[in-house]
């Protein structure tokens, strides 16, 4: 376990890829106001491994690594593997639940550290204003003694692998599939964005969600592959996914965790957006443009394809 003479902050999270990304603005600011020399983090998310060194966060933890499930039995004493390491934390930072429910309960008895609470779902009052996660997040936080005065994006810092057939056109990754079907736009609208990207190497990427639950999908990209000078990716291995993002000059993809991820490496990026609001979650920075319908839970096919165009040339335009 971590000496207890290294102010550490333990970051619990449970969420999906985008979930994690996004709290990652809050493990920032927060490490950054109590002073923090070290972040480890107890996540699942397959975004936490990709983070751990290349971000805020120092290491990572999978759950089962230190018996977090035993956090959840009622009565029962949390694994010792818990105990050792939330006693050399410093601070500890939950994304399980709100102030003074039974997990914040059990934290506080497995620790002297301060512990800091909060609800990762978005509360009536945010979904009503239309304000973004974070700044409830930022809000929770306030509210157990730590103002933060300032959020900035998430950062994950990832090399960009040599591209050995780099032509001097920019590169554009185009990811079309997302965690459920309601967020995924049309795939022949996606194409037709592809078709208005001639002087670009376009590159599709898929992954093993989309191969194992869409085969249409997947052989309909592929067949536009082999037709056009368009390359395939599909990568299972989320690192590897990541490394090949982090080479493109811009990204374009659904509300899905890999553009969080894609926005958090600094990469142009468009998201697309239907049921969920971007206003509320979307990637954070002035490099990410997000494309929504025209009201929030409208279906996502009503995103016309000229506006997604726009966007893509857009953003190519700042390029240099």
């Amino acid at each position: 376990m971590q000496s207890p003479d290294v102010p550490t902050l333990v970051f619990l999270h449970q969420g999906a890829i985008g979930d994690f990304v996004l709290a990652l603005s809050i493990v920032q600011a927060t490490a950054a106001k109590v002073r923090i020399a070290r972040v480890v983090a107890i996540a699942s998310a397959p975004s936490a491994g990709l983070a751990a060194g290349r971000s805020v966060i120092n290491q990572r933890l999978l759950p089962d690594q230190v018996g977090l499930h035993t956090l959840f039995g009622e009565g029962a004493a949390a694994d010792r593997r818990l105990r050792e390491l939330l006693a050399d934390a410093s601070y500890v930072l939950s994304f399980l639940g709100p102030p003074s429910g039974p997990l914040d309960g059990a934290l506080r008895e497995a620790t002297q550290a301060p512990v800091i609470s909060l609800d990762p779902r978005p509360s009536a009052e945010t979904l009503d204003q239309r304000q973004h996660i974070t700044v409830q997040w930022a809000s929770d936080v306030a509210r157990a003694g730590f103002e933060l005065t300032e959020l900035d994006p998430p950062v994950i810092r990832m090399d960009s692998p040599a591209e050995s057939t780099n032509d001097g056109r920019p590169m554009v990754i185009i990811h079309p599939g997302s965690g459920g079907d309601a967020k995924c736009w049309p795939l022949d609208r996606f194409m037709a964005v592809a078709d208005k990207l001639q002087d670009c190497r376009v590159k599709w990427m898929l992954g093993p969600a989309e191969c194992e639950s869409d085969t249409t999908l997947v052989r309909s990209v592929r067949q536009r592959s082999e037709s056009r000078d368009e390359a395939l990716l599909i990568e299972e291995a989320f690192l590897k996914a990541a490394g090949r993002i982090a080479a493109a000059d811009l990204y374009l993809g659904n509300d899905a965790g890999m553009t969080h991820v894609a926005a958090a490496m600094g990469i142009r990026a468009v998201a697309i957006y239907g049921p969920t609001d971007p206003a509320v979650w979307r990637p954070l920075g002035n490099h990410v443009s997000p494309v929504a319908t025209p009201q929030p839970g409208m279906p996502i096919d009503a995103v016309l394809t000229t506006t997604v165009i726009a966007s893509v040339h857009a953003r190519l335009a700042q390029i240099s």
